[in-house]
C-alpha cells in the first residue's frame, strides 16, 4: 500500500479533526503539521478550507431533514474550485470528518483525477481521516463522562436525582 508523506497525511488530519469538531485533535494534528514541515500558510489553509467543508457539509445534512419535512433546502455557498493537491486532502479529510458522503465523493474523485492519487493514496487518506474521527469519538466518550459526572455530583447536593428526574434520555434510559 501506498501511504501518503507525513506532510500530506497530517493536511488531512487536520481536515478531518476540524471536520468532527475535534479541538484536541486539531490542537494535536496542527502542532504534528508544523513540526513535519508545514508552513504556517498550509496549514492556515488546510485549517479554513475543513472549516467551509464543514460548514457545506452542514448545510447537505440539515437539508436532508429539511426535504423529510416538506421544507425548501438552504443553498450552501459553493466551495472554491480545488486547484492544489494539498488542498484537496484537506477537503478530503474534512468531508469525512462531518459526514458528509456526498462531498467525500466529489473531493474524491477531483483528487484522483486532477492532482494523480492513486486509489492506494485515497485510501491511505481515507484510513487517516477515520483514525482521527475515532480519536474524536474517544475525545467525546471522556467529556460525556465528565458531564455525567458532574451532573450526578450536582443532583446528588440538590437531590433531583431522587425527585424522578432520573438518568433517561431520548432514546431510553441511560446505562
Amino acid at each position: 500500500m501506498v501511504a501518503l508523506p507525513d506532510r500530506e497525511r497530517e493536511l488531512v488530519a487536520i481536515g478531518a479533526a476540524i471536520g468532527a469538531g475535534c479541538q484536541p485533535c486539531t490542537q494535536y494534528h496542527v502542532g504534528v503539521a508544523l513540526k513535519a514541515g508545514l508552513t504556517r500558510d498550509e496549514v492556515s489553509s488546510a485549517i479554513d478550507g475543513a472549516q467551509a467543508v464543514r460548514r457545506e457539509g452542514g448545510i447537505a445534512v440539515s437539508n436532508v431533514g429539511r426535504r423529510i419535512l416538506g421544507v425548501e433546502g438552504e443553498q450552501a455557498e459553493r466551495l472554491s474550485e480545488l486547484n492544489e493537491r494539498g488542498q484537496a486532502l484537506a477537503y478530503i479529510g474534512a468531508a469525512a470528518g462531518c459526514n458528509a458522503g456526498g462531498l467525500l465523493r466529489e473531493y474524491m474523485a477531483a483528487a484522483g483525477e486532477r492532482f494523480g492519487l492513486s486509489p492506494e493514496e485515497l485510501r491511505s487518506a481515507l484510513e487517516t481521516a477515520e483514525f482521527v474521527k475515532q480519536r474524536a469519538v474517544d475525545f467525546l466518550r471522556r467529556d460525556i463522562e465528565r458531564a455525567l459526572g458532574q451532573t450526578e455530583e450536582a443532583a446528588a447536593v440538590t437531590g433531583s436525582a431522587s425527585e424522578g428526574g432520573g438518568t433517561g434520555g431520548c432514546c431510553g434510559p441511560a446505562s
